[in-house]
């Protein structure tokens, strides 16, 4: 783990928020294990669902799987989880890295209530479990429609980013991850490679491509090029520059190379991103 929380106020928090939207609240670090939720004890179906070997192993497996797509969408999204019910997950993102993830759980649409309790007592099956059993816990969950659920995605949004902001949410290791997105973003026109980093920052291949991976969910290579074609996109978009002092400005003399990496990356050639970009 190379993040870190304030887990007491991270607990009040996670409580106000709670009190507000009246909605389940977890917060992971960034190796995907559990720091603190509210409430803490678990909702009947959940624990009924734990009761089993196999049904604990989903949720963990489930929990991980949602970790890692939110890292790489990098963005809220919602989803089913493996027994059936709703729930959102934001990454809490900070110096260009993921420090961890908020999930909103066991989340019932209001819409398609009777539908999706039929679905968490199939799925459950699985697991051994009585379907009555399952059935009489699950309705016991609230349920919300898909507008309120759609506004607690944004305020989950909004606690992500009110992490970064108070420091509840931060890097460990003197912030190292925070040292190294500003010295690839400090040097997009340069040579800039694995050696070149392990070297400036004292660290072996091997930790470098662990704190790649767990900020940036890829390789340092590929979070490199993805910087740059990131910054091309904004000087295509801000400036009228021609697109080979762009690729060179962003450390990519080779225009067609350039233009290979834009287009697989932005889904246009660069000229045509900036005539789209500009309307």
């Amino acid at each position: 783990m190379i993040s870190s929380f304030e887990q007491v106020k991270l607990s009040e928090l996670l409580k106000d928020f709670y009190t507000v939207v009246g909605i389940r609240i977890s917060v992971f670090d960034d190796d995907f294990s559990l720091v603190t939720e509210y409430p803490q004890e678990p909702p009947e179906i959940c624990a009924l669902i734990r009761s089993s070997p196999a049904g604990r192993a989903a949720c963990a497996r489930c929990d991980k799987e949602a970790c890692m797509r939110a890292k790489k969408k990098s963005a809220a999204h919602s989803y089913v989880c493996h027994a059936g019910i709703t729930e959102a997950i934001t990454p809490i993102q900070l110096a260009g890295g993921v420090v961890g993830y908020a999930i909103l759980a066991h989340i019932m649409p209001t819409e398609r209530y009777e539908e999706t309790v039929g679905e968490v007592c199939e799925r459950c099956r699985r697991y051994g479990l009585d379907p009555a059993a399952v059935e009489q816990n699950v309705r016991k969950l609230r349920s919300f429609s898909s507008q309120t659920i759609s506004a607690s995605m944004r305020l989950l949004d909004a606690v992500a980013s009110y992490l970064q902001i108070s420091k509840m949410a931060n890097w460990k290791n003197e912030n190292i991850v925070f040292r190294i997105n500003e010295f690839i973003e400090y040097n997009l026109a340069n040579d800039l490679n694995c050696d070149i980093l392990c070297s400036h920052f004292f660290v072996s291949r091997t930790k470098l491509y662990q704190i790649a991976m767990h900020a940036f969910g890829m390789g340092i290579g590929e979070y490199i090029m993805k910087k740059r074609i990131a910054r091309a996109a904004e000087l295509l978009k801000s400036t009228e520059r021609t697109v080979s002092q762009i690729a060179r400005e962003v450390g990519i003399p080779d225009g067609n190379y350039f233009s290979k990496l834009f287009k697989r990356e932005m889904g246009l050639p660069p000229a045509k991103y900036r005539l789209f970009s500009r309307g």
